[in-house]
């Protein structure tokens, strides 16, 4: 129904021509901006980017809808950190959660989105084929120092067709920061788990090394290795950043967050 074609609805017969007019005016109006308002109401987000430009500003809980995984998932948003935009993957700070854990938990995700998770190898990759994605590291020592990398790409699974089976290649480049490259020499690797073992050692690293990562032989990072509290005696199977604390001291504080990659001017 249309302004043009109101004067033909019987309804309205016995109007008198000022109101029809009015009327249709108002119609054509909310015709021209339903799909507007569809576009700003009916659009969900893909990610903690698109929520960050829609205006939020808040670090929280926020429900996304990557392209897909229609359905949607709870995501960690982090709007403050370096321009805001960042979807968390991954967060250790307290030991509160295990996560030496086999394939099927590493690929549905575990623990509390507020505190200690790791999102999901099954949500991380939906994330990350929607497009181009960097990737920001924080990290914190027991002495409260901070250190951080980044990297300018970011994807898992971007060229599997059935990235479960492929194992969650991890594609990764173009760091910056002051924690040094720890993750470059996983490029390129799949995921192995304790119960899975996708790596290029003659043993499990996850196994050896406590932990779940993309191992090549074995690590310079593993941050989701056992929660150790600073130095320790054992090698490398704490939360480690080789570059930055060494083989043998296991970080406080490690996040993990992606988020669409900018364009330098904006970020």
């Amino acid at each position: 129904l249309t302004g043009t074609n109101l004067k033909q609805t019987p309804a309205l017969r016995g109007w008198s021509k000022r109101h029809v007019l009015l009327f249709g005016a108002m119609l054509d109006l909310i015709n021209f901006m339903s799909p507007l308002f569809h576009l700003s109401l009916g659009s969900r987000p893909r990610d903690c980017g698109d929520l960050y430009a829609s205006g939020q500003r808040e670090d929280g809980i926020y429900s996304v809808f990557p392209v897909h995984h229609p359905s949607g998932f709870q995501v960690y948003c982090d709007m403050t950190t370096d321009g805001g935009g960042w979807t968390v993957i991954q967060r250790r700070e307290d030991g509160s959660v295990n996560f030496f854990r086999g394939w099927d938990s590493y690929r549905e995700g575990f623990g509390k989105i507020t505190g200690e998770h790791w999102l999901g190898l099954k949500q991380i990759h939906a994330l990350s084929i929607q497009g181009n994605y960097e990737l920001r590291i924080d990290l914190e020592d027991f002495e409260n120092s901070t250190a951080y990398a980044q990297y300018g790409t970011f994807g898992v699974g971007l060229f599997s067709v059935d990235p479960d089976d492929d194992g969650y290649p991890l594609t990764v480049g173009d760091y910056s920061g002051n924690a040094g490259d720890s993750l470059l020499k996983h490029n390129g690797m799949k995921f192995t788990t304790k119960d899975r073992d996708n790596d290029h050692s003659e043993n499990n690293c996850a196994s050896f090394y406590h932990g779940a990562w993309w191992y090549r032989n074995c690590h310079t990072s593993n941050l989701n290795g056992q929660y150790l509290r600073g130095q320790h005696t054992s090698y490398a199977d704490g939360i480690e950043w080789s570059s930055w604390t060494g083989w043998q001291y296991s970080l406080k504080f490690s996040e993990m967050k992606i988020r669409p990659t900018r364009d330098p001017e904006s970020k």
